[in-house]
């Protein structure tokens, strides 16, 4: 029998803090992302009113209210886009009377709204002899069209940087700026709850953060990103250095090889930055992906949504549809509720679809990849699978759970989806129901 001396329960008391401090640092540096509640109704930041009750639930109820009268959505679209595009979405938006302004590379005016050009007072050091500005000239010579030409591309990145200025400049009252563009979806509720509990005269820059390897990160421009009055005023600050007359905005690149760079949200990024103002990053509240496309698992269950990314037409309305037939529409949605949108079209087997499974694969030659069959027992042994795909020669395993879209052969190759039904049922039991939806902190 081992004696236990003094010396040997103080080892094993050693032993024990040990492999506790270890689970708590590896918790805090790989586990479980750092959230709050969002409360159904917050508590506005010290500085603020107490505001009116907002009827949660109701098209329109953060702005019918008033409450977010001190928010400015920013659009930025195409010259194509203005014919084609945004009738559509001034009529689900319109509704709301949001402040709404709108930015293109061509000044027009539609449904009653103006549109800024928002690379008409670039100095011609900029566009002269610049090829990406060769598409511009044409664009100004064509008015009214809604050709839309592959290389409309390469003149969006310039508009950011201007549009920050002219925003400041036709806006001096506004507390908040919301900047979207036309794929961008909104939850307008939980929008007011995330902004509420924020003084903006502090320099606030939010979104979806992309990581780019060497280089600073930046807020993702399609999933929606949020300045507020501090952060923009800092920028017009800095502008200052550029800019030769101050009555007239959006004249300068603050100095950006704009032409030698990527895109527009990052080179803002890093002219944040560069005025002391760093990304705090709300993902996946600030989200990229559709609900088709989004990745139902531990990190996206019971946090709230407040945008989605690359919707269509037809994606706005069926959304519109399923919010309204929500249950309970006044609390804030979730990703967990999100999921009934797309749980009734999951299925053993889909044909011709592809569920955008993408964590393991097995290919060229592999057993797991014969046929679909075999793609199925390779889940089956993958403890973390949830859902599966095969297609020619190739399997793919997931351990999150999406929905994907159609896709049609090609050729003698056919995609095929499953999802792992009972898996999904004990994902769920093991998550739901969510108690309140969680407001992650912020990373970075």
């Amino acid at each position: 029998m081992v004696r236990l001396t003094p010396t040997r329960l103080l080892s094993a008391a050693v032993l024990a803090f040990a492999f506790i401090l270890i689970a708590f640092v590896s918790k805090r540096l790989f586990g479980e992302r750092g959230y709050q509640v969002l409360l159904e109704r917050p508590s506005p930041a010290l500085f603020r009113h107490p505001p009116p009750k907002v009827p949660f639930g109701i098209e329109c109820s953060p702005f019918a209210s008033g409450v977010m009268d001190d928010v400015t959505i920013v659009l930025k679209l195409s010259a194509s886009e203005v014919k084609t595009k945004l009738p559509a979405y001034l009529n689900r938006l319109g509704r709301c009377k949001q402040d709404l302004l709108l930015f293109s590379d061509r000044k027009e005016q539609r449904n009653g709204f103006d549109i800024t050009d928002a690379l008409a007072n670039l100095r011609p050091e900029y566009t002269y002899k610049n090829p990406d500005f060769e598409l511009y000239n044409h664009i100004q010579q064509t008015t009214g069209s809604s050709e839309k030409t592959p290389e409309g591309w390469k003149l969006d990145k310039y508009k950011f940087l201007p549009m920050m200025e002219l925003t400041a400049h036709m806006r001096p009252e506004s507390r908040w700026f919301l900047f979207v563009e036309l794929d961008t979806y909104i939850n307008w509720d939980n929008l007011y709850r995330f902004l509420v509990t924020f003084n903006p005269k502090q320099p606030y820059y939010f979104g979806s953060p992309i990581w780019p390897s060497g280089r600073v990160t930046f807020a993702h421009g399609g999933s929606g990103l949020v300045l507020s009055r501090g952060a923009l005023n800092k920028l017009v600050a800095r502008g200052r250095m550029f800019a030769e007359n101050q009555n007239n905005p959006g004249a300068h690149l603050f100095g950006k090889e704009v032409s030698q760079m990527c895109c527009g949200d990052e080179i803002l990024g890093q002219v944040l930055k560069e005025c002391g103002v760093g990304i705090k990053g709300y993902w996946p509240m600030f989200n990229g992906e559709k609900p088709i496309s989004v990745r139902f698992d531990h990190e996206q269950w019971c946090e709230a949504i407040i945008t989605l990314h690359h919707l269509q037409d037809d994606d706005f309305i069926n959304m519109q549809q399923w919010e309204a037939d929500r249950p309970h529409p006044e609390k804030p949605l979730t990703f967990e509720e999100l999921f009934g949108y797309i749980e009734p079209l999951l299925t053993s087997q889909t044909d011709d679809w592809t569920n955008m499974s993408e964590d393991v694969t097995f290919a060229n030659g592999d057993p797991a990849a014969i046929s679909f069959d075999t793609c199925f027992a390779a889940c089956l042994k993958d403890t973390k699978c949830m859902q599966y795909e095969h297609y020619g020669d190739t399997c793919r395993l997931s351990h999150s759970i999406r929905l994907g879209y159609a896709h049609p052969p090609e050729g003698s190759t056919k995609w095929t989806s499953g999802w792992v039904k009972n898996r999904i049922e004990a994902f769920k039991a093991a998550r739901s129901p969510c108690h309140g939806a969680h407001f992650v902190h912020a990373n970075p």
